[in-house]
């Protein structure tokens, strides 16, 4: 009787990608990814139909001109559309474990082998989050940057410079102040909505302000079914607020006072490339007593930032650092 089998390549190539979603599924960022430019981390998948270690995200700028009245002559002043790009790299991210030996996975019952598998799409998890934390907090642009109460600088915030619905506002108007470099929303049944991610004491200084408090009475996102409210702790002025504790906080404030690192993010805030498929290796060490597993890929996360105006210098396009204290309880 001939029986069928699986080759080992398709089922190696068949838990490569099972850890790559499942490590996806898993980060704080998933519900905000997609491959749409409507989300605020968009994924390319350019590189997977070639070979390449960057690509390129082009941004056509709107149209300024007034435009032409009446028989006026349309034909020779026509306008020249202008567009800006950036690029994102991708590198190579691997780990792996390997087991002491088939003695010591005789001394547990644990499944040694299935907990190395779910470490590692953890690990995935916790390296993306990691890296779009990273990439947002870092160098914002100057005119993307908002710091609560009086301070003027990341360094002059002190300890009574929290997080409250003031900041929540003036974040968003700076990022909608100017038209042609207005932060994006994302559109939800019609209506436009930006997110916040804050940490646990920016958070807890949040829930302390009345008009935060008296606001959630009336903005009802629990029936909401877009992924962007899913754990939120409500919403303001159409900003919806979720917490991480992976939000960047530093003691760089006045008298070394924490300081936390809100993002206010829109549409396309970062770009994730992604190269060619993830790689799943399995290997036995000494004469088979040992098993390694490793798991890889080529991938790559930047913030999007445009130079609009040509003068060399970028612009963050979707992210807006806001600055509070968060000073431990």
């Amino acid at each position: 009787m001939a029986l069928t089998t699986i080759p080992k390549e398709l089922v190696l190539k068949a838990w490569a990608k099972n850890c790559w979603e499942a490590g996806l599924r898993k980060c704080f960022f998933q519900r905000f990814t997609g491959n749409s430019s409507d989300n605020i981390v968009q994924i390319k998948t350019d590189l997977q139909k070639g070979r390449g270690d960057s690509i390129n995200i082009p941004l056509l700028l709107p149209l300024k001109g007034t435009g032409i009245s009446g028989d006026n002559m349309l034909e020779g002043n026509e306008e020249a559309m202008i567009y800006r790009s950036f690029d994102v790299s991708i590198d190579q991210v691997r780990n792996a474990v390997r087991l002491t030996g088939r003695f010591e996975e005789q001394k547990t019952q644990q499944n040694m082998r299935e907990d190395a598998r779910t470490n590692l799409s953890n690990w995935l998890a916790d390296t993306i989050d990691k890296k779009i934390f990273k990439v947002l907090s870092t160098s914002p642009s100057a005119d993307r940057v908002v710091y609560a109460g009086s301070a003027n600088s990341e360094n002059t915030i002190g300890a009574a410079d929290v997080f409250s619905t003031d900041i929540i506002g003036e974040a968003k108007r700076l990022a909608t102040a100017d038209e042609d470099t207005a932060v994006r929303p994302i559109r939800i049944n019609g209506a436009d909505r930006y997110i916040m991610i804050i940490d646990q004491y920016q958070a807890r200084d949040l829930m302390k302000d009345a008009r935060w408090l008296e606001a959630q009475q009336y903005a009802n996102i629990r029936g909401e079914k877009n992924p962007i409210f899913t754990g939120a702790l409500g919403m303001y002025n159409g900003v919806v607020i979720h917490q991480c504790n992976r939000v960047l906080r530093t003691d760089t404030g006045a008298s070394n006072t924490k300081v936390g690192h809100a993002l206010f993010l829109g549409a396309q805030a970062a770009v994730m490339a992604v190269g060619n498929n993830p790689r799943w290796d399995e290997k036995t060490f000494d004469y088979g007593n040992q098993y390694g597993v490793s798991f890889g890929r080529m991938f790559g996360i930047k913030k999007s930032a445009f130079d609009y105006d040509g003068d060399g210098m970028a612009t963050d396009y979707g992210c807006v650092n806001v600055m509070t204290s968060s000073v431990d309880d």
